[in-house]
């Protein structure tokens, strides 16, 4: 008997335990955050998250692709194709879900080089400035059918796995920089959004609390912005996935949604994005039975609603289009002693700009939140958190733009961005891990008194600080002080100490058709002028003296000295007897040795280009010729 007690008793226990754990006490609610997710596993190098409803997702991280105030239409519409052609590969049963990150910033150098003065004064001026950082994360879904047992589908498991890497390869091959977070990364990531805390290194939750209109997290408060509400979805009949910017009476392209990324007094916006891919065959079927209860009651009202959704089909049997459902969001994070209303009043005046006014609803905050955690968006309620609309329409509605951060390269120069801050370019275009060109050139255009000089000390100096050599010739003294800084060598050329060169000193090893092609052109500027007409017998000829004067030369033949005086000689020689040999006329021989006769010894020009350059220029990092002198010296003819 006592033996049947204590069982009785264990029973008991282990019946009251399961009840307290399945449905808590009447003094403790379950905790809505339980169980969101299921877990979070790697698979083949990809974080995939499995959500407490059976619904498993993969999270990218990338970039997008139009470069902000770059005034180049054409990559809005190219990212709206791109997007779209997205939503027909993933196809029936799957969502999108890209969430766009901005987080305000002070701006700290956290390269480790050591700078020099200059440098270090330009970083401390930017220092504790403040910035919009951006970063975009893509969340693919695949809907699981709920039922009370969920079962493993292999095929579903298949087919996901199999679309996740077909849309990122879709993004490479659009240009973008995308890869899949890790277990790890994806963890991060979601915690970082429980606690809307996309700055600080550590992450940790001390209180959440909820009312009617915000959500508390610590110190801090979030309050849920819906794009739209389904009850009155008040939008622009026809939207474009870009808007025009006054700018000195000029339009400039903008994203449709670029004030979300500048809504003053904010720590972070979170900026939501979902498309749901339906069935397609079933929406069409509940369109066409719409039109027909519409048009059953012919008042004005419902023959409007039946000419749009006959418009709408007509798009979409002609175009094949797609239909898709999608929610859009603003999550908004204060600091206490911010007042967030004035965010409301802000948010809600610059979309009521676009036609856009935002939903009123603000009782849901908590739904709204949860359900957009990455992974859990098929909790959007069907009835009032989604409506229809056509794939290209839905993805206009996306963020599309990027803020430009610093390139990772070795060849660093620093420019202040539209936001008042350093960002690191890679001007030559060949040092980064992005490659663009192994042949650079760049040219500074402007109005007296613009800059330019400025600008060029300037990028003359960084780069000076990583090892580069620089060259300038300069008119003006614009880089006489930049070249004592650096204690160069500053070269003035005067009438007493002209600026002089031997390109006629070449090694075997260095003879190739790139200095042949120098020489030719610099004899030919000499005879024939900036102005004059070669043909294409002279420059035969001309070829063929120079490379008959280096055979001589390297086959010790008596040339003497490499220089221009012994190739002035030997040209005037040899060239009379080619045409000879050659039976040609009409070559001017005497304007040739009368021309060139002024760079040989004894002419207005003897030096300029016989005598050997200072040898110990080449042991310098900074040198400047200075050529102001000549800059308004009469021109002779040469």
């Amino acid at each position: 008997m006592i033996l049947y007690v204590i069982l009785f008793f264990i029973v008991l226990c282990i019946g009251m335990a399961t009840s307290v754990y399945a449905f808590g006490t009447g003094g403790k609610r379950k905790k809505i955050f339980e169980d969101i997710y299921f877990s979070v596993e790697e698979v083949d190098g990809i974080g995939v998250v499995y959500t407490k409803n059976g619904d498993y997702s993969a999270i990218l991280r990338m970039e997008n692709p139009v470069q902000k105030y770059s005034a180049n239409i054409d990559s809005y519409y190219e990212f709206t194709q791109l997007f779209t052609a997205i939503c027909q590969t993933l196809g029936e049963g799957y969502a999108i879900h890209k969430q766009d990150v901005f987080t305000r910033k002070q701006f700290k150098d956290e390269s480790t080089d050591k700078h020099e003065f200059l440098s270090e004064a330009y970083f401390r001026y930017y220092e504790g400035r403040e910035y919009t950082d951006s970063s975009t994360y893509l969340t693919i879904t695949q809907e699981n059918k709920k039922s009370s047992l969920f079962s493993f589908d292999h095929k579903k498991w298949r087919d996901f796995m199999v679309k996740v890497r077909k849309v990122h390869d879709q993004l490479k091959d659009a240009g973008l920089k995308a890869s899949f977070l890790g277990k790890q990364e994806t963890q991060e990531y979601v915690d970082r959004f429980f606690a809307m805390n996309f700055l600080d290194k550590t992450v940790s939750m001390t209180g959440f609390k909820v009312d009617e209109e915000t959500i508390g997290m610590g110190d801090r408060r979030c309050k849920m912005y819906s794009l739209v509400d389904v009850d009155c979805a008040n939008l622009p009949s026809v939207i474009r996935p870009y808007t025009n910017m006054e700018v000195n009476n000029t339009s400039m392209p903008v994203d449709l949604l670029s004030v979300v990324d500048n809504i003053p007094g904010v720590q972070s916006v979170v900026y939501n994005q979902i498309i749901f891919m339906p069935n397609q065959k079933k929406e069409l079927a509940v369109l066409d039975k719409k039109k027909n209860r519409h048009a059953s009651m012919p008042n004005p009202s419902n023959l409007i609603a039946v000419e749009d959704i006959k418009r709408v089909q007509d798009v979409i049997a002609r175009e094949n289009k797609q239909l898709v459902y999608t929610h859009y969001n603003i999550i908004v994070t204060v600091a206490p002693n911010v007042d967030i209303q004035k965010c409301t009043n802000h948010i809600e005046n610059a979309f009521g700009r676009m036609g856009i006014h935002i939903s009123k609803r603000a009782y849901n905050q908590l739904e709204l939140f949860v359900n957009s955690f990455p992974g859990n968006c098929f909790g959007m309620s069907e009835d009032y958190d989604r409506f229809l609309t056509l794939s290209d329409a839905a993805v206009s509605m996306m963020y599309k733009e990027k803020i430009v951060h610093s390139e990772d390269t070795p060849f660093k120069v620093y420019y202040t961005d539209r936001q008042g801050v350093p960002v690191a370019i890679d001007i030559s275009g060949k040092e980064g891990k992005n490659k663009l060109t192994d042949n650079s050139n760049f040219f500074v255009l402007g109005p007296s008194g613009s800059g330019k000089s400025f600008y060029v000390n300037s990028m003359v100096r960084q780069a000076h600080e990583q090892n580069t050599d620089i060259v300038l010739v300069d008119t003006g003294n614009s880089y006489e002080g930049l070249c004592e800084y650096f204690n160069g060598k500053y070269i003035s050329y005067t009438e007493e100490h002209p600026i002089t060169m031997n390109p006629f000193q070449i090694k075997r090893e260095e003879w190739n058709i790139e200095k042949l092609g120098f020489l030719k052109n610099l004899v030919m500027l000499i005879w024939k002028g900036s102005q004059g007409t070669v043909t294409k017998t002279e420059d035969k000829l001309i070829e063929q003296v120079i490379n008959e004067y280096y055979e001589a030369h390297f086959g010790k033949d008596s040339i003497g000295r490499l220089c221009f005086n012994s190739f002035y000689e030997f040209s005037t020689r040899r060239i009379p007897e080619i045409c000879d040999e050659n039976g040609l006329r009409g070559i001017d021989l005497a304007s040739y040795n009368y021309l060139l006769k002024e760079f040989y010894k004894g002419g207005s020009h003897e030096l300029t280009l016989n005598e050997n350059m200072d040898s110990s220029l080449f042991d310098e990092t900074f040198i400047v010729f200075e050529i102001d002198s000549i800059k308004g010296a009469p021109v002779k003819a040469a």
